[in-house]
């Protein structure tokens, strides 16, 4: 798996793993307007709590996918 950098891309990742604006944003500590500004490319350079909060979701739902595909398998 390559690692992606742009929050763009890693909400997309979020989204396609069931999470929703809504619950990104209570996480992340801010509206869901941003979230979307975020994700529409709108906001390229989002505050640091928002962009770890993203970056620490996003890592977290890795391990989630990974611990599933082992014992998967």
């Amino acid at each position: 798996m390559s690692a992606i950098t742009d929050l763009s891309q890693k909400l997309d990742a979020l989204f396609d793993a069931g999470l929703t604006y809504k619950a990104i944003a209570k996480r992340a500590g801010c509206d869901i307007s941003t979230i979307f500004r975020i994700r529409s490319k709108q906001i390229i350079n989002p505050s640091y709590s928002v962009g770890v909060a993203i970056d620490s979701l996003y890592a977290e739902s890795v391990r989630r996918a990974r611990k599933a595909a082992r014992l998967a398998s």
